[in-house]
């Protein structure tokens, strides 16, 4: 198709038309027709779909090019009206279908082209408008991804609407399954970064060895094996975002090259001899305490500061209990739909049951346990809720008041994830799905912890 539009000519006089097609083909527009008449019009306008057309106010036959004029604008097809009918009535009447401008007969051949540019102009300053606008509706629309009405979750969703627009690093910290991941997508979406991408990295499902290229590349023959220049995560998200997941988990090296891109806004590839410049917004999220991993030597405090200008902390299901109800009804027509299930509800004593429950793997595991239980239901609503026998344990233990520390509580929790799953940690049925989490990441906590994969149920 011609670069500057495919137009149809709707005038009932043939050497008018005549001339007005030779004058536009001459300027490099694409005549797709010529109609005499607003049924002709109407047969042209379905068979090529025109960008453009120019329109008589008077035709053959009953209809006038202002009935057309009121199709083509319900249609979203921009056109501008040429004729010599100059009555006021006339006029009022062509200027309520919204037309993109008016060219009375006799013209000159320039004072078409003026036209028709403005009008173009003017098209094409609109569809951005339009744009922009569904854009930031779509983006406003994230938020409601984050559920409930708590005074926590409210406190949330103003934070990021503070923070989003900035370019500020923002550092995310919660338990596994309080919705990092969301909400680092919902700031970038809601950000001016918003059409340029977003690279996510979860740095403990990263082997030591190959997060420095994973993360800024590396040129040919830097190491054994690097046949070719690769292009890393952060020259990937250069003018867009990066969220780092798990930032925790880090290794030294790593955490200077990171501290360079925050101050320097650069990178260097391994075996690379000069910097990289890189325009990224960075995010990070974890679920250990990075204060404590800075006091013991694990985390460097300078990338801690600089990281954590603007810290978002996502509170756990079990403090935001309030959101339970919204949330598992959420979850509940997701997952009726998705699968076509006619389950309506959740009866009050198997709401009772969630509501008891402390929910260490927070959301993630929520919807999982609502997940299953629409996937078995066998009538109209979720009648009970039945957990694994383990964590409703672990959950018991909590209330009644036996307080441990995090990483007690972390590693207890850990060690009945795997009795539960009988030793496994991966799969269907492991551990790493019971707690709602990357196996990945369950290594590595479990690394961390001490624990070792023993434990047969």
């Amino acid at each position: 198709m011609n670069s500057k539009g495919n137009i149809l000519i709707v005038e009932d006089e043939f050497i008018v038309a005549n001339d007005l097609r030779l004058m536009l083909q001459k300027a490099g527009y694409a005549i797709c027709g010529i109609a005499a008449s607003v049924v002709q019009a109407r047969a042209l306008i379905e068979k090529h779909s025109p960008e453009w057309v120019l329109l008589d106010i008077i035709l053959k036959g009953d209809l006038s090019g202002i009935d057309l004029g009121k199709e083509l604008m319900e249609k979203k097809v921009p056109f501008l009206y040429i004729s010599a009918n100059t009555n006021h009535r006339t006029l009022e009447a062509a200027k309520l279908t919204q037309p993109y401008g008016f060219l009375v007969k006799p013209f000159r051949e320039k004072d078409l082209f003026v036209m028709l540019d403005i009008a173009r102009y003017k098209h094409q300053t609109e569809n951005v408008r339009l744009q922009r606008e569904a854009a930031v509706k779509a983006d406003t629309n994230c938020l409601d991804a984050i559920i409930g009405t708590s005074p926590k979750t409210k406190e949330l969703i103003e934070q990021i609407k503070i923070v989003a627009p900035s370019d500020t690093s923002v550092l995310i910290t919660g338990e596994s399954g309080t919705g990092k991941e969301m909400v680092a997508q919902c700031i970038h979406r809601l950000s001016p970064r918003a059409n340029r991408p977003l690279v996510v990295v979860n740095c403990a499902a990263l082997p030591l060895s190959l997060i420095e290229t994973e993360l800024f590349g590396h040129e040919k023959g830097a190491f054994t094996g690097a046949t070719q220049k690769r292009t890393g995560r952060f020259e990937q998200a250069d003018k867009g975002t990066i969220f780092l997941d798990e930032i925790g988990e880090m290794p030294p090296d790593a955490q200077v090259k990171l501290l360079r891109v925050l101050q320097e806004k650069e990178i260097e590839r391994v075996g690379g001899e000069s910097p990289v410049k890189v325009d990224v917004r960075i995010i990070a999220a974890t679920n250990r305490q990075l204060e404590k991993e800075v006091a013991e030597g694990r985390f460097r405090l300078d990338l801690y500061y600089r990281l954590s200008i603007f810290p978002l902390e996502l509170p756990p299901l079990r403090n935001r209990k309030e959101d339970i109800h919204a949330l598992a009804h959420h979850f509940l027509r997701k997952y009726a739909t998705k699968n076509n299930i006619p389950v309506e509800g959740i009866s009050d004593n198997a709401m009772r049951e969630l509501m008891s429950y402390d929910w260490p793997g927070n959301i993630r595991e929520l919807e999982h346990v609502i997940e299953r239980h629409v996937l078995l239901s066998t009538t109209h609503q979720i009648e009970r809720i039945d957990m694994p026998a383990a964590l409703l344990r672990e959950t018991e233990t909590v209330q009644s008041g036996k307080l441990k520390t995090m990483e007690e509580v972390e590693r207890d929790h850990i060690i009945n994830a795997l009795k539960a799953g009988k030793g496994k940690v991966s799969g269907p049925g492991g551990a790493a799905e019971l707690l709602s989490m990357p196996a990945q990441t369950l290594y590595s906590r479990m690394k961390k912890l001490g624990i070792k994969q023993t434990f047969k149920g």
